[in-house]
């Protein structure tokens, strides 16, 4: 027997039924969701934003003037353009400088003999322009002052009123030498004292034009630390201060010349660098040295004074409260090379130094691996004839604070470096009715 099929009542009893129904759903679905028109949908979690990379410092913009020199280019600078590489200057040295380029121009000693003020000008004032050609490798001055109004126009910035032998730069071998650094600024290697010097004479300061070589060019390094790292490896920083107290990079001052308070910057006084200085050729030569050689000499002088080898700069007298004569009174050595004169002047301290220096073998290391050879240490002898190294010495020391005069009524001669130098330092310019003495 066949089984009968009961149909079921269908769920959409009329046609079109089926369609209204899916579209009516979403609807009904939503009265399910709450019961009140007013409730809102189930809140989402809000997207956790993304932790946005820290940016990058930016690197300093680099002086794009001197990026393609190479070394062996001669090139024309401002002295505000050079940036020391250390810390310290023997002042006195500076003040030699500036007591010896500063002539008075109505000096009384030769009043009424015109021949002998304008020695006497081409001896100072003269001096300064000398020492410029020189410094810029354009030889000497083209020719002396004829004249005292000649001597009173020239300035050095003023190049119209005066003139070297040669083109500036034209002798590389006179230059003072340069690094080019990281950021492309000039970094001064050699020549602190010297430009140090023109930036504080009158007719010269920070925009004076001078000429330097270039040594090397590190522009293409990666950042500063790299830069300084490189200078120390390769001695072409000294990282110590005025008193031989190792400074970092950013101690370092930010331009040439003295301290002042007129002005921010400058740089420090080693007064042991500037007892080395006067100890020039009467305790080492100074040509061919390597560079900061005579801090290297200030600081073997500083662990013998530590050691008790040497008397301590306390024991002279060699700045103000002394008086001037006390500063300059002459210290000699005799023939067997024993002390004689004064024991407590500046020369005395020049000659205590210079003495224990020139008492070195050439092979005795002054610092880390550098000889006293190869800082250009003199030898003395016992009884030394006339015109050897070691008499030579013995006359640069006992020239070192005389004045200029030889004798009353006569020619102007050059003075001592300590003659000048304590004189510019107690008094100032040589000026008619100071402390210089006429």
């Amino acid at each position: 027997m066949t089984p009968t099929l009961t149909r079921r009542p269908s769920l959409f009893p009329f046609p079109g039924a089926r369609l209204i129904a899916v579209a009516l759903l979403p609807l009904a679905l939503a009265a399910c969701n709450g019961g009140s028109d007013d409730d809102e949908p189930a809140a989402q979690p809000a997207p956790v934003p993304e932790t946005p990379a820290p940016p990058k410092p930016e690197m300093p913009a680099k002086n794009q003037a001197y990026l393609k020199a190479k070394p062996g280019d001669v090139i024309k600078v401002r002295i505000e353009e050079l940036n020391p590489t250390q810390a310290a200057i023997g002042y006195d040295q500076i003040y030699y400088k500036l007591g010896r380029w500063q002539g008075d121009f109505a000096r009384p000693t030769w009043a009424g003999d015109t021949a002998n003020q304008i020695d006497y000008l081409n001896r100072t004032v003269g001096k300064k322009f000398d020492d410029y050609c020189e410094d810029t490798g354009a030889g000497k001055r083209a020719q002396p002052f004829a004249s005292i109004a000649q001597a009173q126009a020239a300035r050095l910035d003023k190049p119209e009123t005066f003139s070297c032998l040669n083109a500036p730069g034209a002798d590389a071998t006179a230059l003072k030498t340069v690094v080019v650094g990281w950021d492309g600024k000039l970094y001064l290697t050699d020549g602190h004292h010297s430009f140090s010097a023109l930036r504080e004479i009158f007719d010269g300061g920070p925009k004076l034009p001078v000429w330097v070589k270039v040594d090397a060019n590190y522009s293409d390094m990666a950042d500063a630390k790299s830069f300084w790292q490189r200078l120390v490896d390769e001695r072409k920083a000294w990282l110590r201060d005025g008193d031989n107290q190792p400074v970092t990079v950013d101690q370092l001052p930010k331009r040439l010349g003295l301290a002042s308070a007129g002005e921010a910057g400058g740089m420090q006084e080693d007064r042991y660098r500037s007892l080395v200085y006067f100890t020039r050729d009467i305790a080492y030569a100074n040509g061919g040295l390597p560079e900061f050689a005579e801090f290297l000499w200030g600081d073997w002088l500083r662990r013998q004074v530590a050691a008790g080898q040497l008397p301590a700069l306390s024991a002279y007298k060699m700045i103000p409260p002394a008086t001037l004569a006390g500063i300059l009174a002459v210290s000699k050595l005799d023939k067997n090379l024993l002390p004689t004169d004064a024991s407590d002047s500046y020369s005395a301290a020049v000659r205590d130094a210079a003495s224990k220096m020139a008492a070195l073998a050439d092979g005795d290391v002054v610092f880390q691996d550098r000889t006293a050879a190869q800082l250009g240490r003199i030898a003395w002898v016992q009884n030394a004839a006339s015109g050897t190294p070691t008499k030579n010495a013995r006359d640069a020391l006992e020239e070192l604070p005389r004045n200029d005069i030889k004798a009353v009524g006569s020619p102007p001669r050059n003075g001592g470096k300590l003659w000048y130098a304590a004189n510019y330092r107690n008094c100032g310019k040589p000026a008619a009715g100071t402390c210089w003495g006429w």
